[in-house]
């Protein structure tokens, strides 16, 4: 039966036909309701096992950026791992091994997901992340002065002589004298940070001082550093052709040169205002390497340079070592061994090949800025973990997409972060 009207035509639809389509449109709302409660909205997909995204909270890219290079890092996740255990779960340590987690497709995971926590437990630490264009270099600083700020909150503040006598009276009582003499034991709390292990970014520079006149050489000092900030040098071409690259063991290079202080007072033969080489170079290496490129320049006022450097995939940092360099002999500012040669911190990287060495690095992820000084975006190219870890993965916020090691390759970076391999056996480099 229809009813018709002047614009629209009615069709009375029969009492069964009515009862099958409320009934289809029942069971489509429940099938529909039991997909978001388990699958969440379409713009959330669960993913397992591959890298996945960052939501972006407004300029926050630069925080992005810098996890999913993190999250890249074996031994950094290692490490977390192993502080974790023991660390209130409100720590910043659990927050950011959650969120590297995460990241890396843990199960039940969101796509992309929402790293709330680790900013408030930042904010927890005093750390105020004002909205904005930000540095992803110096928030990585801020991270690790926060990771180290934790562990040191559960050491001893204080190792008192009572205390230690006690310990020693309670290990004499368990295990008798003798056996206590001949086989002491450190504290647990030491034995378990030795076990933990220091940051995974920690190294140590060794500089030493060596006056021109006498040639006496002062005590080797060290200092701590957690990321390596390389400077540009000078062009090498004003029309910027493209066959013209830095490398990065040039820039590498470049750092460790021996340099002539002045006006400096030698302890050995007395004598003021000497010139003196200081010598600086690597007295221990980190578990993960952290290298900053700084691309910010003055030339009237501030600029920011695109130059491309050229970054190899395993990189061999041996030469730059105060061990090896101490192992070689000088000879008219020329470093040889056998068919190796540095000159002026510079190697030449074709006389690496078949050489053994033990700091050997491979490279985990790269942070690109892409735009100008004032304005921009960082991004990063990052393994993949696990049985992905051949694999390379882009990443710009929410955007994750698989990749060539040849596209990381042409990146210009502005971070780059190595691994070092784990074993204790000298590599060869082919």
């Amino acid at each position: 039966m229809k009813f018709v009207t002047d614009v629209i035509t009615f069709e009375v639809m029969p009492e069964t036909k009515r009862e099958n389509v409320l009934l289809f449109a029942t069971v489509s709302v429940i099938l529909a309701v039991g997909a978001f409660i388990f699958w969440g909205p379409l713009f959330h997909q669960k993913r397992r096992g591959k890298v996945l995204g960052l939501v972006n909270l407004g300029y926050t890219c630069f925080l992005n950026t810098l996890l999913q290079a993190l999250a890249s890092c074996p031994v950094v996740l290692d490490w977390l791992s192993k502080h974790q255990n023991s660390a209130n779960k409100k720590s910043f340590i659990a927050a950011l091994q959650n969120t590297l987690q995460v990241l890396n497709g843990k199960e039940g995971s969101e796509d992309p997901y929402t790293p709330s926590k680790l900013i408030q437990s930042l904010h927890g630490h005093g750390w105020i992340i004002s909205p904005g264009e930000q540095d992803a270099h110096e928030l990585f600083l801020v991270i690790v002065t926060t990771l180290e700020e934790e562990v040191q909150q559960k050491l001893p503040k204080v190792c008192s002589l009572s205390a230690a006598v006690e310990d020693g009276l309670r290990e004499i009582q368990q295990h008798g004298l003798q056996a206590t003499l001949l086989s002491p034991k450190p504290s647990s709390w030491w034995q378990e940070a030795k076990l933990k292990g220091p940051l995974p970014f920690q190294g140590l520079f060794a500089s030493q001082l060596q006056c021109m006149s006498c040639k006496y050489k002062s005590a080797v000092h060290y200092a701590t550093f957690y990321s390596l900030s390389l400077v540009l040098p000078p062009r090498l071409s004003v029309l910027g052709t493209m066959d013209e690259f830095y490398t990065l063991q040039e820039l590498i290079g470049h750092y460790v040169t021996s340099r002539v202080v002045n006006d400096v007072t030698c302890d050995g033969c007395g004598c003021r205002d000497t010139a003196q080489v200081k010598s600086l170079n690597f007295g221990k290496l980190p578990r993960c390497l952290c290298i900053h490129i700084a691309r910010t320049i003055w030339e009237g006022e501030p600029l920011k340079r695109d130059d491309h450097i050229r970054f190899p995939e395993i990189l061999v940092m041996d030469p730059y070592t105060y061990n090896y360099i101490q192992q070689t002999q000088l000879s008219n500012s020329k470093l040889q061994v056998g068919d190796q040669s540095c000159t002026n911190g510079l190697i030449n990287s074709s006389s690496l090949t078949r050489k053994r060495f033990r700091h050997l690095y491979q490279l985990t992820a790269v942070v690109v800025h892409k735009g100008s000084l004032f304005y921009g975006h960082f991004i990063t190219y990052r393994r993949g973990v696990g049985k992905y870890y051949n694999s390379w993965f882009y990443t710009s916020d929410a955007e994750v997409r698989e990749t060539t090691l040849h596209e990381v390759m042409q990146a210009s970076a502005y971070m780059l972060f190595y691994t070092k391999f784990t074993s204790s056996a000298s590599h060869s480099v082919h």
